[in-house]
C-alpha cells in the first residue's frame, strides 16, 4: 500500500512539472523576442582603467635591430618576443599583419598558422586576393595564453606545385611588412605591499621599454640625500641594462598615476606624507600611492639624512631577506671597494671566462630550425684597452649539432662583429666539435676600431652558427622524388671560454666617446668609489634628474651597483681632489654660436669654476640667453685639482636643455659615436669639438709609448732610423779603423 501511494505521489509531480513546462513554453511563444547581449567577462576585480597599445611587430625580432622578414620553404617560422608587467593585465589580444606572398604561391592550399608560446591560435588559408599583392591579415589572439614574458610563431606552409614540389624553390616566399603591429589592450591592476617581490613593480625587465622611476623629495636635496638617490638609480639601471632608465625628479609633488620613490625624514617630509608615521632608523616600505588605484610609492624613510643613505645601501645590498610591507635594516658592515676594471659586464684580462659568465639568457647559446640563425654572445671590454704585438686573444668553442645527412656536409663558422674569423667543416660521424680561434689582433687602443672592422671594440658580438648543405632536387611529374627536409638544432656549450692576455690599459683623454659609450674614466671601479659628483645643494629638479641618469647609464655599462660614489656640493671637498668629478649644472658662459672657439671659452670656464673652489653654486649660470634654442653640453677636461684625474661635465641652459640632454642620456646606446673633448646637444643634433689640452692615463710601459708617439709621426720615425742607421754605421767606422789599427 505505501509502495503505491509513492508511485501515485511521484506521477502527479511528474504531471504538474510537465504542465508548467508546457505554460512556460507557450509563454515564451506568446511573448516578443528579445536579445541580450552576451555578458563581457570579468578578468580582475581590482583593475584600474584600459588602455590600447600598438607595438611595431618587426621590433619584436630577437635582438630589436630587424629591419624586414623573410619566410621560405627552408626558413618557414618566425618568431617574436614580447612582456607583460607584472601591474598588468591583457584583456584583449590581436596581431595585424601586413605582408606580401610571393605571385608563385599557390592559394587555398597554402596557410599561415599562428602559435602563442607555442599554443595554435589560428590558422589561415591564403586566398587568391592575397597572393602576390600586399595583403592584410588581423588575427585575435587568446590573452589567456600571455605570460610575463611571451613568443608569439607565425610558421608559414607554402605550396608552389601539386606534385614534385622543391621547398628550396627562391619563387616560395612571404614577406612581412614593417606596418605588422601587435596590438594589446591592457589594465593595471593593483598589487600587494610586499616587499619579496622587489624590483617589482618599481622596475620590470619582462618588457624592452625603458623604465620611468620618478624620484620624489620634500625639497631641493642635500649632498647625502642625493647620494642614496644615486644610490637607488644605479640600482635600477643595473637592471634596466640596455634598455634605459630616467628618472625625472619633483619637489613636494605628486607624479600622477605610475609607481615612485620617495625620501622622507622625519623632520623634512612631501606633504603628501604629513601623516606618515615617524620612525626611529632607516626604513624601506611600499605603500598604496595618494590618488590612485593602482600605483605603488616606495618610501626611503629615516630620522635624518645619514639615515636615508644607510637605507638606500641597506635595500640594494644582495642576500637582503624582506618580509612584508616595511625593511628595517640592522647596522650594516661596509662593504669593500672593488677593484679597477672588475666590472660584472667586462671581460677582465688575464683570466679565463666561460660564456656561462657572459650569458644573459637561458637558451642564449642554442639554435634550433630548417634554416638556423646564428648564436650570439655579447662581450664587452674596458674601454681603455691598448693591444700590441705580443696579445693573446684566444677562444676556445666547443660546440654539440644534428649530425648532417648522408651525402651531405655542414660548416661550423664563428664571426666578431658581423666579420667571419673561422669555419672548419663538421664530421659527419660525430655531432660534436671543439675550436681553438685566435681572435684579429692589432697594434694601438680598441677604441680607435671603426665599426665593422675585423677587430674588436669595446662592444662586441661574438656569433656562433652550422651551415648545412641541402640538396633538394623535385624531379618531374613522370619522375618524382620525395623530399623531407628535417629541422636542426645547435648548441653552443657553455663551458666554452675566451681568455685575453698581454693587453695594457692606456687612453688618451678626454676623449668623451669613452665616456658615452662605456662610461670611462668613471667606470675604471665599477661601484664609482674614485668618483666624486659635484652637484649645488640648490641644484634644480632637472639638474638632480641629470645626476641620476648620468649614475643609472654608468651602472648600466658596468652591471654593478654604485654603493661607494661620493656626491659634494663644492669643489672645497677632499673628495672632490682625490677623484674623477662627474660634474652637473648650468651652462657656465653664454655661447654666441656653437663652434670651437665657444666650445674652447666653455671648456677654459669650466676649469675656472671647478679651480676656484667656491661653496654654493660651483656653475654659476650666465646672466642673458643668446641663442634662441635650448643647448645643452658635456665638457671633458683634465681636474685641476689634481693632475692624472678627469673632469665630465654635463651642463644645461634651463628645463627644456635638460630634457633635450636627459632624452639622450637615458638611452644607453645613444652618443655612443660622440666624441671630442666638448659635446654642444641642441634639437636633433650632437656636435662635438676637439679642443683644449690632451693628457695619458694607465700603465702602459715607456717602451711602448715611444713606439706610439712615434706611429703618429712617420716623419719623426724616419728620423729616428736614420739617426739609428748613422749612430751604428759611425760605431761600426770606428770600429773597424781601431781593429785594422791593431792589425797593423
Amino acid at each position: 500500500m505505501t509502495l503505491k501511494m509513492e508511485i501515485d505521489a511521484l506521477g502527479r509531480s511528474c504531471l504538474l512539472a510537465l504542465a508548467l513546462g508546457c505554460s512556460g513554453i507557450s509563454a515564451a511563444a506568446a511573448a516578443p523576442a528579445q536579445t541580450q547581449e552576451p555578458p563581457q567577462p570579468v578578468w580582475r576585480t581590482d583593475v584600474a582603467g584600459s588602455r590600447i597599445e600598438k607595438a611595431p611587430l618587426i621590433g619584436l625580432v630577437l635582438g630589436g635591430q630587424a629591419r624586414s622578414v623573410r619566410l621560405s620553404g627552408l626558413s618557414r617560422t618566425q618568431f617574436f618576443d614580447f612582456g607583460v608587467r607584472a601591474d598588468e593585465v591583457v584583456s584583449r589580444a590581436s596581431l595585424d599583419l601586413a605582408f606580401t606572398v610571393s605571385a608563385s604561391v599557390l592559394p587555398q592550399v597554402s596557410q599561415l598558422n599562428f602559435f602563442v608560446n607555442g599554443v595554435l591560435q589560428q590558422s589561415v588559408n591564403l586566398t587568391k586576393e592575397m597572393i602576390g599583392t600586399p595583403a592584410k591579415l588581423s588575427v585575435p589572439l587568446n590573452p589567456k595564453a600571455l605570460n610575463s614574458r611571451n613568443q608569439i610563431s607565425i610558421e608559414f606552409i607554402g605550396h608552389i606545385k601539386s606534385v614534385c614540389e622543391n621547398p628550396a624553390d627562391e619563387s616560395l616566399w612571404l614577406d612581412i611588412s614593417n606596418e605588422s603591429t601587435l596590438v594589446l589592450e591592457k589594465s593595471s591592476i593593483r598589487l600587494a605591499n610586499d616587499m619579496t617581490k622587489l624590483p617589482l613593480p618599481f622596475v620590470d625587465t619582462n618588457t624592452m621599454e625603458a623604465t620611468k622611476l620618478p624620484f620624489v623629495f620634500p625639497e631641493a636635496p642635500d649632498a647625502r640625500t642625493k647620494e642614496a638617490a644615486a644610490i637607488l638609480a644605479s640600482w635600477t639601471g643595473r637592471m634596466t641594462n640596455w634598455r634605459g632608465a630616467d628618472f625625472p625628479v619633483l619637489y613636494n609633488a605628486l607624479p600622477g598615476p605610475q609607481h615612485f620613490v620617495v625620501f622622507a625624514t622625519n623632520d623634512k617630509r612631501p606633504n603628501f606624507l604629513a601623516g606618515f608615521p615617524k620612525v626611529e632608523g632607516p626604513q624601506v616600505s611600499i605603500a598604496d600611492a595618494p590618488g590612485s588605484l593602482s600605483a605603488k610609492m616606495l618610501v626611503i624613510a629615516g630620522r635624518d639624512e645619514a639615515d636615508l643613505l644607510a637605507a638606500a645601501k641597506a635595500l640594494v645590498r644582495e642576500g637582503n631577506v624582506m618580509i612584508g610591507d616595511v625593511f628595517r635594516p640592522g647596522a650594516l658592515k661596509e662593504a669593500p671597494a672593488r677593484e679597477a676594471y672588475d666590472a660584472p659586464n667586462w671581460i677582465p684580462v688575464g683570466k679565463t671566462v666561460p660564456f656561462s659568465k657572459l650569458m644573459e639568457y637561458p637558451g642564449q647559446l642554442t639554435s634550433r630550425g630548417y634554416s638556423m640563425p646564428p648564436v650570439q654572445l655579447p662581450v664587452r671590454l674596458p674601454p681603455d684597452l691598448y693591444m700590441t704585438g705580443n696579445a693573446n686573444l684566444i677562444l676556445n668553442v666547443r660546440y654539440r649539432s644534428t649530425k648532417p645527412m648522408t651525402g651531405e656536409t655542414a660548416q661550423f663558422r664563428a664571426f666578431l662583429n658581423g666579420s667571419l674569423i673561422d669555419s672548419d667543416p663538421m664530421a659527419a660521424k660525430d655531432g660534436r666539435g671543439e675550436r681553438v680561434i685566435a681572435l684579429p689582433g692589432f697594434y694601438g687602443a680598441i677604441t680607435d676600431n671603426p665599426a665593422g672592422s675585423l677587430a674588436l671594440m669595446t662592444q662586441n658580438v661574438l656569433a656562433f652558427g652550422v651551415d648545412y648543405e641541402r640538396i633538394a632536387e623535385g624531379g618531374s611529374p613522370e619522375n618524382c622524388k620525395s623530399i623531407m627536409i628535417l629541422p636542426h638544432q645547435m648548441e653552443v656549450e657553455p663551458t666554452s671560454t675566451i681568455r685575453l692576455e698581454g693587453l695594457w690599459h692606456q687612453a688618451r683623454m678626454p676623449n668623451l666617446k669613452l665616456f658615452f659609450q662605456s662610461g670611462y674614466p668613471f667606470t675604471k671601479f665599477a661601484d664609482l668609489s674614485q668618483t666624486a659628483v659635484l652637484i649645488s645643494d640648490g641644484a634644480s629638479a632637472d639638474e638632480v634628474s641629470t645626476m641620476l641618469n648620468a649614475v643609472g647609464r654608468l651602472s648600466a655599462v658596468t652591471g654593478a651597483v654604485a654603493d661607494k660614489v661620493r656626491v659634494v656640493s663644492s669643489a672645497n671637498d677632499p673628495a672632490a681632489s682625490e677623484r674623477d668629478i662627474l660634474a652637473i649644472g648650468r651652462v657656465v658662459t653664454r655661447m654666441s654660436d656653437i663652434n670651437a672657439e665657444n666650445a674652447a671659452d666653455l671648456q677654459a670656464h669650466v676649469e675656472e669654476a671647478i679651480r676656484a673652489r667656491k661653496p654654493g653654486d660651483a656653475f654659476p649660470a650666465p646672466e642673458a640667453k643668446v641663442l634662441a634654442e635650448p643647448v645643452a653640453a658635456v665638457v671633458g677636461l683634465e681636474s685641476p685639482l689634481k693632475s692624472g684625474r678627469s673632469v665630465v661635465a654635463l651642463l644645461s641652459e634651463g628645463p627644456a636643455s635638460s630634457l633635450e640632454l636627459n632624452s639622450r642620456l637615458v638611452k644607453p646606446g645613444d652618443l655612443n659615436n660622440v666624441g671630442g673633448t666638448v659635446a654642444v646637444v641642441s634639437p636633433g643634433s650632437v656636435t662635438e669639438f676637439s679642443v683644449g689640452d690632451r693628457y695619458v692615463v694607465g700603465d702602459l710601459p715607456w717602451y711602448h709609448r715611444v713606439w706610439m708617439r712615434l706611429s703618429r709621426h712617420p716623419g719623426w720615425l724616419v728620423v729616428c732610423a736614420l739617426v739609428s742607421a748613422l749612430v751604428i754605421g759611425f760605431a761600426a767606422f770606428v770600429f773597424m779603423r781601431r781593429w785594422v789599427g791593431r792589425r797593423a
